[in-house]
C-alpha cells in the first residue's frame, strides 16, 4: 500500500482495535475444522494476527499456531492477552519477509488480514508451506448496513464531511476472492461460506470502530476527528443506538497435490 506501512496504520490504534473489532462467530472455527479435518495439536500457520482476535478462537480448539505479524504493538497486546499458552509462537514479521523453517502446515489461515499480503506472494509463499492436502482459510466480517433511518443519518454525515468515504461500506474494498484463488493455479476452486450475526453499537462504541478503518485512519487526523464527532453526535440524536448486520465470509480452499510452487 502507498503511504505509511500497514502495521503504522493499526498499530497505533492496537488497543482501540482490539476492544473495538467484532469477534468471528464460532461457527466460522468449528466449520474450518469440519472441512479440514485438522484438530488438536495440528500446526498451522496465522497470516496477520493482529491483536490475536482469530488467534484466540485457533488456540480454543487445540490447535498450534505460529502467527505472523509486522506490527510489534499488535503483536504485544496479542501475547498479552492471549498469555502463555503453549500453543502460540509468535513472530514479528510480515508473510513477504518471513523465512520459514522445516514445518509443514495442515492450514495457512488469514482473518481479515489477506489483502494487505503481496498478490506476488500470497498464494505461492503459501502453497510452499503447506503439506500435501493442507488448506487456506480466509476470514472477513463485513457490514452489511445498519438500521435504515440511522444510517440514513450515518450516511449524510459522510457525505458532508468525508466524501471520498460515502456510499462506501468501512475499510478495504469488498472483493469475491475465489477468482484470483482459482487463477493462483495451487489451488481447488474455493468454497465461501457465509455467517451472519448483528451487533448494536452505542454512539461512542460505534465511532470508535470506525476509527480503526484503514480507510478512516488515512484521513487527516483532523478530518477524521470532526467526522467521528459528528457520527458520534447523530447516533446520540436518534435514540443513542444503531444496531449493524455483519456477515462473516469464509473461504476454503485445499492445496493441489502438486501444486508448481516456483517458476
Amino acid at each position: 500500500m502507498s503511504g505509511r506501512a500497514v502495521f503504522e496504520l493499526f498499530g497505533e490504534v492496537a488497543d482501540r482495535y482490539h476492544r473495538s473489532r467484532p469477534r468471528y462467530p464460532a461457527a466460522v472455527f468449528d466449520r474450518f475444522l469440519q472441512v479440514s479435518g485438522l484438530g488438536a495439536g495440528d500446526p498451522v500457520l496465522e497470516v496477520g494476527m493482529g491483536t490475536g482476535i482469530a488467534t484466540e478462537e485457533l488456540i480454543r480448539r487445540g490447535l498450534r499456531v505460529t502467527g505472523l505479524d509486522p506490527s510489534p504493538e499488535m503483536m504485544a497486546l496479542a501475547q498479552e492477552s492471549l498469555g502463555p499458552t503453549g500453543r502460540l509462537r509468535a513472530v514479528t514479521s510480515s508473510f513477504e519477509d518471513w523465512l520459514p523453517d522445516r514445518v509443514r502446515f495442515g492450514a495457512v489461515i488469514s482473518a481479515q488480514a489477506w489483502h494487505w499480503v503481496d498478490p506476488e506472494v500470497r498464494y505461492r509463499k503459501s502453497a510452499a508451506v503447506l503439506a500435501p492436502g493442507g488448506w487456506l482459510a480466509l476470514i472477513w466480517n463485513r457490514s452489511l448496513g445498519g438500521d435504515p433511518e440511522v444510517g440514513a443519518r450515518v450516511d449524510g454525515v459522510y457525505s458532508r464531511l468525508a466524501p471520498e468515504l460515502a456510499g462506501l461500506p468501512p475499510g478495504e474494498l469488498d472483493l469475491d476472492r475465489s477468482g484470483e484463488i482459482v487463477a493462483s493455479g495451487l489451488f481447488r476452486a474455493p468454497r465461501l461460506e457465509r455467517f451472519a450475526f448483528e451487533l448494536c453499537y452505542d454512539a461512542r462504541a460505534y465511532a470508535q470502530l470506525m476509527a480503526t478503518q484503514s480507510d478512516h485512519r488515512r484521513l487527516p487526523p483532523s478530518r477524521r476527528r470532526q467526522l467521528l464527532a459528528a457520527i458520534e453526535e447523530v447516533i446520540n440524536s436518534s435514540g443513542g443506538s444503531y444496531r449493524v448486520d455483519w456477515e462473516s465470509r469464509l473461504y476454503l480452499a485445499q492445496r493441489l497435490e502438486s501444486p508448481r510452487v516456483f517458476p
